[in-house]
């Protein structure tokens, strides 16, 4: 038996013994990593071993291929040790290009939403896990299929995630509590007026709007003037103004009453289109700004590029 020591042409060393027949090898031989024949080096190799001889009368039986066993001296070249992850998969890729997206969606949303700024380039990072996932689930699949779905799968994640940080910023910034207030504001108004006009007298009347025309219209330091107030004036508060404020104080007139008398619910709904047209508005401006749509387009492209392998 002779130990041999071969040397693959990637950079492979293995060995093994063998008994040659007629100065020749029994069987074949192959590198244990990328599977080129060896057979040649080892004929080649046992030469150096053997004596000089005559050539044989009959030719060499053929090589029979049979398992050798290898040992190996060195670890493979890590070019040659790339490891197999199963057959491609459609639909794990279809799978991890969605959750790329998603996930990176949603990392896009909160970075942008506790920053309080528009970082636009972050967009790439949400195509590069798209296209990350959909390689790397769909375990080297590749097709154009997987690679267009992929990067609708970022564009519709992005455009999302970009309608909830404009929601969240309109949310934060265009408040909309004067509609709640307009009751609560009207309650305590109407018992400070029950409490100035207990008997609703004139006399009563007259001081109460004497002070009311100081603090609306009067200046720093003014005193309310009883004597301006004309008799008209009264008649028409306790007519008017005073009955529902008396309602309001004893509790007889409620909140949807107080609404429907005052078109609250009204005002408030054309207030409400009125902020969405606003809020639309908004939201389109910021998706179809120049440095947006680049940043929506190399997402897009960098996605399909990783999940097709180009």
């Amino acid at each position: 038996m002779i130990e041999l020591k071969v040397q693959c042409d990637c950079g492979q060393k293995y060995k093994f013994d063998v008994e040659p027949v007629n100065g020749q090898m029994p069987f074949t031989v192959a590198c244990p990593v990328c599977g080129a024949d060896g057979t040649g080096q080892a004929n080649a190799l046992l030469q150096q071993f053997l004596p000089a001889e005559p050539a044989p009368a009959l030719p060499p039986p053929p090589p029979v291929a049979r398992p050798a066993r290898f040992r190996i001296d060195a670890p493979a070249p890590a070019a040659a040790a790339k490891k197999d992850r199963g057959q491609p998969n459609f639909g794990l890729g279809l799978l991890g290009g969605l959750a790329g997206a998603l996930g990176g969606a949603l990392i896009y949303f909160l970075i942008c939403k506790f920053t309080g700024m528009h970082i636009k380039i972050l967009a790439v990072g949400v195509g590069a896990l798209a296209g990350w996932g959909a390689e790397y689930l769909g375990r080297g699949e590749g097709s154009k299929e997987l690679g267009g779905l992929t990067a609708v799968f970022t564009l519709a994640g992005l455009i999302g995630a970009l309608y909830l940080v404009t929601l969240s910023w309109w949310h934060e910034n265009i408040p909309s509590t004067a509609f709640n207030s307009a009751y609560t504001n009207s309650l305590i108004e109407a018992r400070a007026v029950v409490k100035a006009v207990p008997t609703g007298s004139d006399e009563e009347i007259r001081n109460y709007l004497a002070q009311a025309a100081v603090k609306e219209d009067g200046e720093p330091g003014d005193k309310p003037n009883p004597a301006a107030i004309t008799p008209e004036e009264i008649k028409e508060f306790r007519a008017k103004e005073l009955p529902e404020y008396q309602d309001l104080a004893s509790g007889k007139m409620t909140h949807e009453q107080y609404n429907i008398l005052h078109r609250i619910d009204t005002v408030r709904e054309e207030s409400r289109d009125s902020e969405e047209g606003t809020f639309k508005a908004l939201f389109l401006l910021m998706l179809l700004s120049k440095f947006n749509l680049v940043s929506l387009a190399a997402a897009a492209g960098l996605a399909y590029k990783m999940s097709t392998n180009a």
